[in-house]
């Protein structure tokens, strides 16, 4: 997979050479400097800066930068809410790519596919980190140009399509969500709308270069399941409802279906194995991926738009009086699709409010954030807005109706939790366990602490029960319960504690706890003080022991070896019967264990670690987690990536015949 990023750079660049004269024709830039050919250099300039694209980029793009300064987020390391740090680049590589995971104790669960976006973007775009923090900020300015160029193909003026584009990029839930930090709904606010147009062009009027623009479309639609699952299942069941629903007028039967099996099969296979968890854990669709959290249901706010009842968000009813308004003063049969489009965005919203699920990495049990399908609503009611022709509302009334979107969008964008830098160190040692002050279980990470793409990991399923009770023993009030679970998490490799502030832990656990310093966010890390590492050496009577226990007692001393999880290779010497080498991770299936070259059963240690039993005499031991089942889903899902990026590049139309 990583040899295929310098394949993708160069069809990347190769397909902008291609494609960027036509979208500066779609968006009315090429348009303006073709017709002004004849003026003056200084009037054709003129000309250019004044088109409706260009002045809604430019006020966009002021709009976010004055968010981003009022609220000191241009930084390195732009966090908070539901967005973890970002890693560097190798390190979001290694993430997506590895077949096991040290986190929550360890998992075979493939990784989100939204790091893949991210890593390949951020290998030109100066890291994944730059990138999460350019969706995030910029995000109105992205979702402004995609929606103005989504409606090209409408018969409206381009000044309409620029107001139009502009309400929607300031949703002020899109500004809410991305003031938490929620990529999920900043990635479907700037796809939803050419998605819904690159639909309509593949099922609806499938002509001339119909292969590029499926291809296309389904690329997108890759990318926003990466990051919102559900919106990319929403967009799926509207262009099979619209498939069968819009009558194949001019026998184009075979190249719809072509088209609608392009869009559906390759936006899934470009996703593999993402779609699988979906099927095993459906509650991702729920959440999304991103930093666990617990959400307030909106209630009857949704049909305000506003996923959280605040008052900025509230200015998102501005949508709907304007859908309203535009089927009171002008209907027509071309608002049908939007209204279509709405309905079903305020119905899932409805759902996701509703139904409630533990979050994927295990948690408090919560409902969904409305913030992904009250995109799909306004995107359907601007559809339906820019759609009126019979009559017009006064220019006064609509520049009221934007300039209060834009000062509730901005108040939404400064009010969330995002901030830069960092709240763990990133110098430890060793894994860390940190205990949250709030509701939700301990989360156990490596030595770099949490980071993007953590809580999108489905644990083992003994993992979340063993957290949540070590979690409780270590903020009781018993010092027995404490010191017990301080033994088990040694047995995890577990070498750090970050708890909070007022956290009675050092006084309970006495001498196998020692202080070490301090996070930036202010809580205190300690330092195990027992035996701890990822790969650690039984004898005989604590071997026997830990085939029948739950977990060690404080007084285990076990023999600590210096390797690192998955990949171990360990020479042990002669020694008892029953002795056993214990892995710091949870007991999958994926492990193996070869005991000079041959592979040997492996056995459970604690009631839920991997443990290989020794012979007694000196061997070599290796322990590994098989990589070939991840390998081969990321060759298969490598080959629809770029078969799709080919299939999207525009070809050249034959010359007309003389």
């Amino acid at each position: 997979m990583v040899a295929t990023a310098p394949v993708l750079a160069v069809v990347v660049r190769r397909g902008a050479a291609a494609w960027l004269p036509k979208v500066l024709a779609r968006l009315g830039v090429g348009q303006a400097t073709t017709s002004a050919a004849g003026f003056a250099p200084r009037r054709r300039v003129l000309r250019v800066l004044s088109a409706p694209p260009v002045v809604l980029t430019a006020v966009l793009i002021l709009f976010a930068l004055v968010n981003g300064l009022i609220a000191g987020r241009f930084g390195a390391g732009l966090h908070g809410g539901r967005l973890l740090p970002v890693a560097d680049l190798e390190t979001t590589w290694h993430d997506y790519l590895a077949a096991w995971h040290p986190v929550g104790g360890g998992t075979g669960s493939p990784a989100s596919p939204s790091l893949l976006v991210l890593a390949v973007l951020g290998a030109v775009l100066g890291g994944p980190s730059a990138v999460a923090a350019g969706l995030v900020l910029f995000g109105a300015p992205l979702a402004g140009v995609s929606a103005y160029a989504a409606t090209r193909s409408l018969p409206v003026s381009r000044v309409r399509r620029a107001v139009a584009a502009g309400a929607y990029a300031l949703l002020p839930a899109a500004s809410v969500s991305a003031g938490q930090g929620r990529l999920d709904v900043v990635a479907a606010h700037i796809l939803v709308p050419p998605l819904i147009a690159g639909i309509g062009a593949v099922v609806a009027r499938p002509v001339g270069q119909w292969l590029p623009t499926a291809c296309l479309t389904a690329l997108g639609l890759a990318v926003l399941g990466a990051f919102a699952p559900l919106a990319h299942l929403a967009l799926i069941a509207l262009a099979l409802v619209a498939f069968v629903v819009l009558p194949d007028r001019e026998a184009r039967g075979l190249r719809r279906v072509a088209g609608l099996a392009a869009v559906v099969l390759l936006s899934v296979a470009c996703l593999l194995p993402w779609p699988v968890v979906w099927l095993q854990h459906p509650e991702i669709l729920l959440h999304g991926p991103g930093a666990r959290a617990v959400e307030e249901p909106a209630g009857a706010w949704v049909l305000a738009l506003s996923p959280d009842g605040s008052p900025a968000s509230l200015a998102g009813a501005l949508f709907v009086v304007a859908a309203v308004l535009a089927v009171v003063l002008g209907r027509t049969r071309r608002m049908v699709p939007g209204a279509v489009v709405a309905v079903a965005g305020l119905v899932l919203a409805v759902l996701v409010d509703v139904v409630a699920a533990e979050p994927i990495s295990g948690g408090v049990r919560t409902t969904g954030w409305t913030g992904g399908p009250l995109v799909l609503v306004a995107a359907g009611c601007a559809w339906i807005a820019v759609e009126t022709h019979q009559a017009r509302l006064p220019r006064s009334l609509v520049s009221v109706g934007v300039v209060v979107l834009a000062a509730a969008s901005a108040v939404a964008m400064i009010s969330g939790p995002l901030r830069t830098g960092r709240d763990v160190a990133t110098d430890l040692p060793g894994p860390l366990l940190v205990l949250d002050p709030g509701p939700q279980p301990a989360r156990l990470v490596d030595r770099t602490g949490p980071r993007f793409g953590d809580d999108d990991l489905a644990p083992v399923g003994t993992a979340v029960p063993w957290l949540r009770r070590v979690d409780d023993d270590l903020q009781a009030a018993d010092p027995a319960r404490a010191r017990g679970a301080l033994a088990a998490a040694a047995a995890r490799g577990v070498a750090f504690l970050a708890v909070p502030d007022a956290s009675r832990l050092p006084e309970l656990a006495g001498d196998l706890v020692a202080e070490h310093g301090r996070l930036p966010d202010g809580r205190r890390v300690l330092r195990v003080l027992l035996p701890t590492s990822p790969v650690e050496l039984l004898g005989p009577d604590l071997a026997r022991q830990a085939r029948t226990e739950p977990a060690p007692t404080p007084q285990a001393r076990p023999l600590v070896v210096a390797a690192d999880l998955p990949q171990v290779t360990v020479r042990v010497s002669e020694g008892g019967a029953g002795r056993a080498l214990v892995l710091g991770a949870e007991n999958e299936p994926g492990w193996y264990a070869r005991i000079d070259g041959r592979t040997v059963p492996l056995a459970t240690a604690w009631g839920h670690q991997v443990a290989i039993p020794l012979p007694e005499h000196a061997a070599e031991v290796r322990v590994g987690y098989t990589e070939v089942p991840r390998t081969a889903l990321l060759a298969v899902q490598a080959g629809a990536v770029l078969f799709t990026l080919v299939a999207a590049l525009p070809g050249r139309r034959r010359a007309a015949p003389a």
